[in-house]
């Protein structure tokens, strides 16, 4: 059974109940799959949930609401799960390309029918269900994580600290290049000097000595890796400007 946290946000309760039910009729058709919802009424509320390391796999999003709108809550969700699968929905077409343009999975005119909304949902299962794992030998015991998660890996001596995209550190008696050996199959992820593992999803600029992690850490580029990195850099983007 695929286990899936789900985060539903509008303003209006009724909207709110709508969408909930929504859900809940989706769930009770696909038995294969096990829901945890959240539900609220603002964007706020929403983001100080994130801000206490809770991630999503599914967003239901209203776009607007007082306050933080939904497109701006799906960056700061982006930020710490660059792989949360946001549905918009809206009563106006107006914001579709802003939308896209977030790699939204799909964007809902309400109202919607049933068989609209489960269209969307199977976009959002299926992109969750393609994700990949490592199983992680770390000191306090063995992790299950999604590729999606890591940040970035940096080597410290005869240990490695896997960053996650919430914020919290993994730490594994292991050398870096056998980690890369695993991982290096992954378009998106670097490799950069001797030390560090990056996950470009979480890459919030490159700027020639260092790269800056969407969490605010700075990775220093040798000299030497510059241009590969830079090329690799540039290639994801132009290859996420496309999708």
């Amino acid at each position: 059974m695929l286990i899936l946290k789900a985060a539903v946000c509008d303003d209006v309760p009724k909207e709110l109940e709508r969408i909930s039910n929504a859900l809940d009729s989706y769930a009770e058709a696909h038995p294969e799959l096990s829901f945890e919802t959240d539900r609220y009424q603002t964007a706020d509320m929403l983001l100080s949930a994130a801000e206490k390391e809770k991630t999503y796999d599914i967003a239901l999003l209203d776009i607007c609401m007082p306050g933080i709108s939904g497109t701006d809550a799906a960056r700061e969700l982006f930020i710490r799960n660059p792989d949360t699968g946001v549905i918009f929905l809206t009563t106006s077409s107006e914001y579709a390309v802003e939308a896209f343009a977030l790699n939204a999975v799909h964007y809902l005119l309400k109202p919607f029918t049933q068989e609209q909304f489960d269209a969307a949902l199977d976009r959002a299962v299926q992109r969750k269900a393609k994700e990949d794992f490592l199983s992680l030998d770390c000191v306090d015991g063995v992790y299950r994580v999604r590729i999606s998660e890591i940040a970035f890996i940096e080597s410290q001596r005869h240990y490695l600290q896997l960053y996650l995209i919430t914020g919290k550190a993994l730490k594994l008696r292991r050398t870096i290049s056998s980690m890369w050996e695993e991982i290096a199959e992954y378009s998106e992820f670097v490799k950069i000097g001797v030390s560090y593992i990056v996950n470009l999803c979480s890459v919030r600029k490159f700027s020639g000595g260092s790269v800056e992690m969407e969490g605010g850490n700075k990775i220093p580029v040798p000299r030497r890796c510059e241009e590969a990195v830079r090329k690799a850099y540039m290639d994801f983007c132009r290859k996420e400007a496309l999708k």
